[in-house]
This record gives structure tokens, C-alpha cells and sequence, in this order.
């Protein structure tokens, strides 16, 4: 039997669009702009959670795409492209941040990931119940079903009836405030202490 392939019926009007774009009319680039603006909002807020930060991504997001426009090749809609680029750039960026981060991104382990060569000091993961405990609403929810509870991404979507990526993109935001705090905390040097 044949193996079909499912092609992407692509809107003329995309087409029209990206033409219209390459030439320079400003007004189709608008058009492109104020039709995708608030989509591209709701997927970099999906992974960011931040105004500021998810603000820059939907810029960065339509600079990149205009650049790449001469590209495109209509294998999918302009609003699918555009996402995939949005997601991309956030991916990015919250890579960027996870490189920055005091510890390693395997923080809440009981013991250390395998590229630290010395378990965390005491007194940072006393200042990380500490934290930990001042936290609210869903951040709590989610960090202590998770990590002292121990369960698994898909439960916790299913006990609270999110879907998973909102307990990825939760959790994940909730972390990078828990380390923040306790860098903020702790003393400088101390995380490269051995015990």
C-alpha cells in the first residue's frame, strides 16, 4: 500500500502577503504583524512568563522572519512558521539563562549532576527549603508535587488538570526563581566551596 503524504494547504492570501512583503510594501508587513502579534504573545509567554522578556522575543521574532522571508517555502502557513521561529528564539534564550544559572540546572537533586564534582553546601540547600516554603499558589503546587513529591510531568498535568507544557513552562520559571533568590542569599564564593 502506498504511503500518502499530506501536503499543507497553504492560504493564497500568505502568498500574496509574503510577495507584497519582499517588495517593501511596509502596509503587508503591518498586515503580517497585527494578524500573528497576539498568537506570537500567547507562545513566547507559554515559555517565558515574563512581559518584558516575552515583548522581545515577538520583536525578534518578526525581525528574524522579515530577514528570512526570501525563504520561506510555503511547506506551512505563515502563522506556523512564525510560531516555530517564536519557539525557537524563547528555546534559545532560556538555554542562555540555564548556562547563567549559580548551580547546575539539576539544582533540586538530592545529589549533584554528574559534570559537579562536589556535592551543594549545606547552607544553600537550607536557604532552598527556606524559599521554597515562601513560595505561592501554583509555583508551590507545582515545585513541591514535583520535586518532594517526586512525580512526573504528566501526573502533575493530569492531578491538576493543565496541560503538560504549562507544567514544563511552570515549574521551569519557578526554578529559575528559587535559584535567583538563593544566589541573591548565599555568599559569593561559597557555591565553589568543597565540604
Amino acid at each position: 500500500m502506498p504511503i500518502l503524504r499530506m501536503r499543507n494547504i497553504v492560504n493564497p492570501e500568505d502568498r500574496n502577503l509574503v510577495k507584497k512583503i519582499l517588495k517593501g510594501d511596509q502596509t503587508a508587513f503591518q498586515d503580517l504583524y497585527n494578524s500573528h502579534k497576539k498568537a506570537l504573545i500567547r507562545a513566547c509567554w507559554y515559555f517565558l512568563g515574563n512581559d518584558s522578556e516575552v515583548e522581545d522575543m515577538v520583536q525578534e521574532t518578526f525581525i528574524k522572519a522579515l530577514k528570512n522571508m526570501g525563504k520561506f517555502r510555503f511547506e506551512c502557513s505563515l502563522g506556523t512558521w512564525l510560531n516555530h521561529i517564536a519557539v525557537n528564539l524563547c528555546r534559545d534564550l532560556l538555554e542562555k539563562k540555564k548556562k547563567n544559572l549559580p548551580f547546575s540546572g539539576d539544582f533540586f537533586a538530592t545529589t549533584p549532576s554528574i559534570e559537579q564534582k562536589t556535592p551543594y553546601p549545606e547552607e544553600a540547600l537550607k536557604l532552598l527549603r527556606e524559599e521554597i516554603q515562601k513560595l505561592e499558589g501554583r509555583e508551590k503546587e507545582l515545585i513541591t508535587l514535583r520535586e518532594i513529591k517526586g512525580l512526573s510531568y504528566e501526573a502533575i498535568a493530569n492531578k491538576l488538570k493543565i496541560p503538560v507544557g504549562s507544567v514544563t513552562s511552570g515549574i521551569f520559571r519557578s526554578r529559575q526563581k528559587l535559584i535567583e533568590r538563593v544566589r541573591e542569599k548565599f555568599p559569593r564564593g561559597l557555591e565553589k566551596m568543597t565540604p
